[in-house]
């Protein structure tokens, strides 16, 4: 069963966070967080522990200091992601693998497809970063597949 996500945490890297509700922006890209010290679910996809790819997005830095998913390059397969719902159940995640890619070769398809289990992408950037066009040149996305479930 469904159930709206509430928090994330990544205990690897020292991340816990309450979520933002992320939806498209004007340009029909997903939006970003407003708040650099927190991640944030993409509402119109799948609920994190729901069949699907659910999808959580945080920044890397915000104005040149560390922000919410500053180490998420640094995630290793087999290590754990977990997220609390509004239900009470905690979702657990496995990281099936962890990619780097250049914002102009994201792979829209691999991250958004319809999957035949309940999966997580953490979603941020990475790479070189331009000054005068305010953006990173990579997105890192972290593959997990749901593990488990505890109340």
């Amino acid at each position: 069963m469904a159930s709206d996500p509430v928090r994330v945490a990544i205990p690897s890297i020292d991340v816990s966070s309450t979520l933002e509700r992320l939806g498209l922006d004007e340009r029909k890209q997903m939006e970003t967080p407003r708040d650099p010290t927190k991640a944030g679910w993409y509402r119109p996809g799948p609920a994190p522990g729901a069949k699907g790819p659910a999808v959580i997005a945080g920044h890397v830095t915000w104005n040149g200091t560390p922000a919410v998913f500053f180490d998420l390059a640094k995630l290793k397969k087999g290590e754990t992601v977990v997220v609390d719902r509004e239900d009470g159940v905690t979702a657990e995640f496995t990281i099936d693998r962890v990619a780097q890619y250049p914002k102009a070769e994201f792979p829209t398809v691999e991250v958004y497809r319809n999957l035949d289990h309940a999966g997580l992408r953490l979603i941020t950037c990475a790479g070189d970063y331009s000054k005068a066009d305010r953006r990173y040149s990579d997105n890192i996305v972290v593959y997990a597949t749901l593990t488990g479930t505890r109340t």
